[in-house]
């Protein structure tokens, strides 16, 4: 069992742990995207075609704010954030998808909801170059509005004015287009659902998961 109360033996722990995760080749996939993009999409085709398990940082938030109690709306999302980011530091969440990667010892698997650069330097940190960020890329903010709607959730209740407006008030909390420059791949969304899953066949026929 790890002991307390020694930085020593903590660091020493934290190391190991980091240095097991190199050397066993765990491959860990981070999707990022503005909303509405499409990042759930390439990992949920993923996990169907290839068996890969992935992790929604939006679904721990998500599941934190129901349990205070709050409504699933996206400015209560973003305040349950700052708030545990706060409490227990930057990155708290995706921490924690990080310890239940390792913890399970996946050869690979992904993670939803890459947002910020902080989150890119963490993950690299964990999984050096076993660590690849795709961005999924859509050109038209309207056809991302589209596709927000038709999800039906009840944080996507917005006119496509109040979308853009959320747009950049995540940016200014995530800096998510400085994110998105920091990937090592990108996949266009502006077509069908048939033309993502070939462009996302076309980097696995580049071997840029193994």
């Amino acid at each position: 069992m790890r002991r307390s109360g020694s930085a020593g033996f903590e660091l020493d722990y934290y190391l190991k742990r980091m240095l097991t995760a190199y050397k066993t080749g765990m491959k860990v996939i981070g999707v990022a995207g503005l909303n509405g993009s499409g990042k759930d999409q390439v990992l949920k085709y993923l996990n169907k075609q290839y068996s890969i398990p992935f992790i929604s940082v939006g679904d721990i938030v998500r599941e934190v704010a129901s349990l205070e109690g709050l409504a699933l709306i996206r400015e209560n999302l973003d305040m349950v954030t700052e708030k545990y980011f706060r409490l227990h530091g930057q990155g708290y969440f995706l921490k924690l998808v990080i310890d239940h990667i390792k913890r399970n010892q996946w050869n690979i698997s992904g993670i939803s909801g890459v947002r910020s650069p902080d989150d890119v330097a963490l993950l690299r940190e964990a999984f050096k170059h076993d660590f690849i960020l795709i961005k999924v890329i859509v050109s038209d903010d309207t056809v991302r509005f589209n596709r927000m709607l038709a999800r039906g959730s009840q944080r996507d209740n917005l006119t496509c004015e109040q979308f853009l407006e959320q747009d950049k008030s995540s940016e200014s909390i995530f800096r998510i287009r400085e994110t998105l420059q920091l990937a090592d791949a990108a996949v266009s969304n502006d077509g069908t659902l048939e033309d993502l899953y070939n462009a996302i066949e076309t980097l696995v026929r580049r071997q840029i998961f193994n």
